[in-house]
């Protein structure tokens, strides 16, 4: 009797376990189990392309097809990755990333958006930086720095190079992406985690308050606009602005001669562009209201603060946003040596 039930016992487990050792086995215990990655690790890979692209620049500045590398590197860092992303996140997946066309009662909201990140953001580099921030060159991520060299084909060059690629492939991850992924733990949620994330990528530390509120300002627009392509727009103009007008503002210091009188002159800029941002953003809702749109965003269900403080230090926590700050921090380093 002792004997038989062994047999048995033996025969179950048998039958209850794949044989692991062969290639059948392996490949039946590998599909029965869920791998789940994070957003994290979609701007991990980011963060570690344009920490690759930092390392070569010096090969890239004196590269008689600059302009072309630039959008090369920057299809590979954010593009690519994203496309990957959504690839294997569903044929359903873009659906969810507000791939709308821009309706024509947003215009104002977007340009008095471009317009509070323009200003806003000279009034944080001047406050983090001083008055000398305002001679500086527009660049991207402090690798790529901008050069007008006054031809009509440079500027061509310059405007897509600097201005729409940039606006299209941070905007793709940033605030298609993540604020999709994020915003099932609510709005406020996705705006924070997307412009923290936005901020970082940009490896300075003096100017990470300015690429914290432009990452706010750029989030505010796409729910305001319902629309990824208002971020874009909006994003685009403020790089504009970067490009042929943040030059002049060492200019326009120099005529007011006066600290106190130009910095009274960009906070009125601000202060009134943001009023009219979030009355435009008021009006668009009151729209959205009377014509019964159901929210395009996900309803968190948090029953307390706990469980709303639990749901930021989840994404802390996890591994890739653990090696997201440290490659900031490496970042942050290597432009220090």
């Amino acid at each position: 009797m002792n004997k038989e039930r062994k047999e048995k016992r033996v025969k179950k487990n048998t039958d209850a376990t794949p044989p692991l050792k062969t290639i059948e086995g392996i490949y039946t215990n590998l599909k029965s189990r869920t791998f789940i990655i994070h957003p994290t690790a979609l701007v991990l890979a980011t963060y570690v392309l344009l920490l690759f692209t930092k390392l070569i620049d010096i090969t890239l500045i004196n590269r008689e097809n600059e302009y072309f590398s630039v959008v090369i590197l920057q299809m590979m860092i954010f593009i690519l990755p994203g496309a990957i992303w959504c690839k294997f996140s569903g044929e359903k997946y873009m659906s969810g990333l507000r791939l709308r066309t821009v309706k024509a009662d947003s215009i104002l909201i977007i340009i008095s958006g471009a317009l509070l990140i323009a200003s806003g953001s000279l009034l944080l580099g001047v406050l983090f930086g001083g008055l000398e921030s305002l001679s500086n060159n527009f660049s991207l991520y402090d690798t790529f720095i901008s050069k007008d060299q006054g031809t009509i084909p440079n500027k061509i060059y310059l405007v897509m190079a600097y201005a729409v690629l940039p606006a299209i492939c941070e905007e793709f991850i940033y605030r298609g992406i993540l604020c999709h992924e994020y915003e099932k733990g609510g709005v406020m949620r996705a705006v924070i985690v997307s412009s923290i994330f936005f901020a970082l990528l940009h490896f300075n530390l003096q100017n990470l308050p300015m690429y914290l509120f432009s990452g706010i300002i750029l989030a505010m627009t796409l729910y305001a606009t319902r629309s990824l392509f208002g971020a874009v727009i909006t994003h685009f103009l403020y790089n504009i602005f970067g490009l042929f007008g943040q030059p002049y503002m060492s200019n326009l210091y120099q005529i007011t001669n006066s600290p106190k009188l130009f910095i009274f002159i960009v906070a009125a800029v601000c202060i009134l562009s943001a009023a009219v941002f979030c009355g435009e953003a008021a009006r668009l809702y009151k729209i959205y209201l009377y014509k019964a749109y159901s929210a395009d965003y996900r309803q968190p269900v948090i029953k307390d603060s706990t469980t709303l403080r639990r749901s930021y230090t989840d994404i802390i926590r996890q591994p890739s946003a653990i090696a997201c700050f440290a490659v900031y921090i490496l970042a942050l380093i290597i432009s220090w040596l």
